[in-house]
């Protein structure tokens, strides 16, 4: 076998190792959100009478950070790259937990703020 072909090996085993490692990881996100998904639902079932008021309630007092990335790739090389980064929360939780003003008569959202 000839150094060339010895190296075309070491270099398909490399390629194949790492496609190995991203399907390994992103076997384990999947995973980790079917595992979320799952203790989700158990949640809503124990509290069954939940109306919409309630969960919206909810999910502003507490806030909500949506996060995502999408990759356009082909032949390995990335063509494309999305991310998306998202904070859902009422004004006056924020408010409390910062400590900022963001009312409209507030520094925060003011012409120079911006």
């Amino acid at each position: 076998m000839s150094a060339r072909d010895e190296a075309l090996q070491r270099k398909r085993a490399a390629e194949t190792e790492r496609r190995n490692r991203v399907l390994a990881a992103s076997r384990a996100r999947r995973d980790a959100a079917q595992e979320r998904n799952r203790a989700n639902m158990n949640r809503a079932r124990r509290a069954r009478q939940v109306s919409l008021v309630d969960l919206v309630d909810r999910l502003l007092d507490g806030g909500v950070v949506i996060h995502g990335d999408i990759t356009i790739a082909v032949a390995d090389v990335d063509l494309l790259y999305v991310g998306l980064r998202a904070l859902v929360s009422s004004v006056e939780n924020m408010e409390e937990k910062t400590g900022i003003k963001m009312s409209a008569k507030g520094p925060a959202l003011g012409s120079s703020a911006l």
